[in-house]
């Protein structure tokens, strides 16, 4: 296993798990080792454009706000115990395939492998490698990071609040350092590069935060102590399988931030491919037909973008917001459903269901 990073690193992440990749890592047995590091979430605050406040119960287990270098670092070590040859600090320089196998070289060595896992990011270095690429994304949002110290926060509930084509993501850890995750368009954010390069974190954060009044003041009564941004955040469409090879995490399906799939999602597929990958080796057949499992279920996960694009357009880019906030804090139980369909594990049945799409679609109405 190489990890072009050096262990502990931070990332840019909205350090969130949903139940189902809590669920994840206790199958993993890195559950209990990593709660002490974790806040427990029993749902999450949506917040409207219009500042009206509801708050959703998982209908089920448990979710988690981890930071994602304390999270790195367990699954790491987890992978040591298990058995992994495990090297930090070595970049992949260069991938190809040669005589049915995969050559990966670094700038100490040249390692060959039967099967190899890109889980390198949105750009991917395996995925161009073996041609699975999407062409370099031009369009879509962009991400900015911030971590705060001393900001009141919400116990027990993960937060997301939602404005005109942009939306902010609250988590908080029991350090009580809590990372605030805006994404938007990208022209916000160069509006404020200069004040970022020159390390003028508050005056960035309180443009970048406009449209969010009540979490700005929130933010400015913290202390900022990092800022980070990434983009463009464009959904993939890409295949995740050819011949020896397999991609996962952000290299397989790079998915708008908005419902926090992105690690719980990377966590469950990483487990599917690991059974594909071992059938595979067994069996003596690399091929991708003997990988074939891994992306069929993957394409199970598309008809998640579905819902995606449905909640992104409702909630970003319509005023039908609104009247479904207003129906969720009257109803709870509406907003129960909508964080079971997308915090469950095999969220597909949930996603095409008529009665699903109804029931949303009589909630953005509904007023008794």
């Amino acid at each position: 296993m190489l990890e072009r990073a050096h262990f502990p690193c931070t990332k840019l992440c909205g350090d969130f798990i949903h139940p189902y990749g809590v669920a994840a890592l206790d199958r993993l047995g890195v559950l209990t080792e990593l709660l002490p590091r974790a806040r427990i979430l029993r749902g999450m605050k949506i917040v409207s454009p219009a500042g009206r406040e509801v708050f959703g119960a998982f209908p089920a287990g448990i979710g988690l706000s981890l930071s994602r270098a304390v999270l790195d670092e367990r699954l790491l070590q987890a992978a040591r115990r298990a058995g992994a040859a495990v090297e930090t600090g070595r970049a992949a320089r260069a991938v190809q395939r040669r005589s049915g196998r995969w050559q990966v070289r670094t700038e100490e060595a040249e390692i060959s492998a039967r099967i190899l896992v890109g889980a390198d990011g949105a750009r991917s270095l395996v995925a161009r490698a073996a041609g699975l690429s999407d062409p370099p994304a031009t369009r879509g949002r962009y991400a900015v990071g911030l971590r705060v110290r001393g900001m009141a926060t919400s116990e027990g509930y993960a937060e997301m609040h939602l404005a005109r084509d942009a939306y902010c993501g609250v988590s908080t850890f029991p350090d009580g350092e809590t990372t605030v995750t805006m994404v938007g368009r990208k022209h916000e954010i160069l509006r404020r590069r200069e004040l970022i390069a020159r390390g003028l974190l508050d005056g960035a954060a309180h443009g970048l935060l406009a449209p969010f009044p009540a979490l700005r003041s929130r933010v400015g009564a913290g202390t900022i102590t990092e800022l980070r941004a990434t983009g463009p955040l464009a959904p993939s469409g890409h295949p995740v399988a050819a011949d020896g090879v397999l991609l996962v995490g952000d290299a397989a399906d790079h998915t708008d931030p908005l419902t926090g799939q992105g690690v719980s999602m990377a966590l469950v597929s990483a487990a599917v491919a690991a059974e594909v990958v071992d059938r595979a080796l067994t069996a003596g057949n690399t091929g991708a037909t003997a990988l074939s499992a891994y992306a069929r279920w993957h394409r199970r996960w598309h008809a998640l973008h579905r819902l995606l694009d449905l909640i992104d357009w409702v909630a970003l880019r319509s005023p039908l917001i609104e009247p479904l906030a207003r129906a969720w804090g009257r109803h709870p139980a509406l907003a129960k459903s909508f964080l079971g369909i997308i915090g469950n594990a095999d969220p597909v049945r949930g996603v095409v269901s008529p009665a699903y799409l109804s029931r949303l679609a009589l909630a953005c109405i509904w007023r008794a």
